[in-house]
């Protein structure tokens, strides 16, 4: 069976839009719009009198108002204002959408609302052209995507013997009725033949997803977005290869936050506290611990105790055995004797004047302009 697709931007950018904007895989009302109005190119099937099996779609929210207008032709040629010209031409002009409507009225075929799946079966005609409006109703956002258009009709009550079809209003009826295994099969089938791309990571959709992270051995994967998810789990044949090591910790840890860490490790602070008169103050920062080592992420990334518990937990599935991991934050300002980086988690400012005259509140975020 063969079919036409709306499922990326210039399949929509073809058309006319009026109060619309494209998504990745659909149209929505652009912002502060309330209604919006899309007309779809003249689609051609190539055979004349071609009758048309069925049209899906997707409706992200269901508290909307989508309206669907669907238009048949065998020719492209239309009189309009006494002169011949073609439909899309019509299409594509800036006539007032309620204006097209009215010229395309002979052509209608179909009107329905809010509906996803339709059957067509009885649109015959060679052109095929669509026309939807979107109603912002109750929710934001109200858009509409995946517009599939199949073709021919392909009716199981045709292999079924002829006497079934004889009577036309109970042969209407079978076939309405047949049409919802049909559906259901379609669907599968398509569904089977494209197995291929549920093993794709960045195709793949959310909820198999997250069990194809289980067969990798990843757990906590409601912690990741799913956008990085994906990342994870197409990186994941390289990044378990470096599991135990300290390029690892930090590779999962830039993945998970967009951002290098510092990681440091006993040995690394180990000459600094011999004979040194700060030899307290690192020990009370880095420790003494062999099997310890500190993880050092800016404070945005983990800022509440969720946050560090899941970055730990992440910190704790790469980590050699018997060691330790402790996430330190890094506000964005200047303590002495504690952890403070220059040109990390702090920075000279500009000058700011201050009046110590017991109303004024000297704000510690004040050190750096842009931190």
């Amino acid at each position: 069976m063969k079919y036409f697709v709306f499922n990326k931007p210039m399949d929509y950018k073809r058309g006319y839009m009026k109060g619309c904007e494209c998504t990745q895989q659909g149209i929505q009302l652009s912002g502060g719009s309330e209604r919006g109005v899309f007309f779809s190119k003249v689609l051609d099937s190539g055979e004349k009198e071609m009758q048309w099996h069925r049209m899906t779609c997707e409706i992200p929210v269901i508290r909307t108002g989508i309206h669907f207008w669907l238009y048949c032709s065998d020719t492209e040629e239309i009189t309009h204002n006494g002169n011949k010209t073609y439909i899309g031409e019509i299409l594509l002009s800036d006539i007032e959408p309620e204006e097209k409507r009215r010229i395309f009225q002979r052509f209608l075929k179909k009107e329905f609302l809010n509906e996803t799946d339709v059957l067509l079966h009885d649109v015959k005609g060679r052109f095929v052209w669509l026309c939807v409006e979107i109603y912002a109703g109750q929710e934001e956002n109200a858009a509409v995507e995946n517009i599939f258009i199949y073709f021919p009709c392909q009716s199981w009550i045709n292999y079924l013997p002829s006497i079934y079809q004889k009577n036309k209003e109970s042969a209407e009826f079978l076939d309405r009725y047949l049409s919802i295994f049909q559906s259901l099969y379609d669907d599968f089938n398509a569904k089977f033949e494209s197995s291929t791309v549920m093993l794709e990571p960045m195709a793949a959709d959310e909820p198999f997803l997250h069990y194809m992270a289980q067969w990798l051995g990843i757990t906590n994967t409601y912690i990741w977005p799913t956008d990085k998810l994906r990342k994870l789990i197409l990186m994941a044949p390289s990044l378990f290869k470096k599991r135990g090591t300290r390029s690892g910790i930090i590779d999962i840890i830039e993945l998970y936050t967009g951002e290098r860490p510092f990681v440091v490790e006993e040995w690394q602070t180990r000459e600094y506290r011999k004979n040194s008169e700060k030899r307290a103050d690192l020990e009370r920062l880095y420790g003494t611990d062999e099997n310890m080592f500190i993880v050092l992420v800016k404070e945005k990334y983990c800022s509440g105790k969720r946050e560090q518990e899941a970055l730990l937990s992440l910190v704790n599935d790469m980590s050699p055995a018997y060691m330790e991991a402790k996430i330190v934050t890094l506000r964005p300002v200047i303590v002495l004797g504690e952890h403070t980086y220059l040109g990390v988690n702090s920075s000279l400012g500009y000058y700011k004047p201050i009046r110590l005259d017991g109303l004024s509140l000297v704000s510690m975020s004040s050190v750096g302009k842009n931190e």
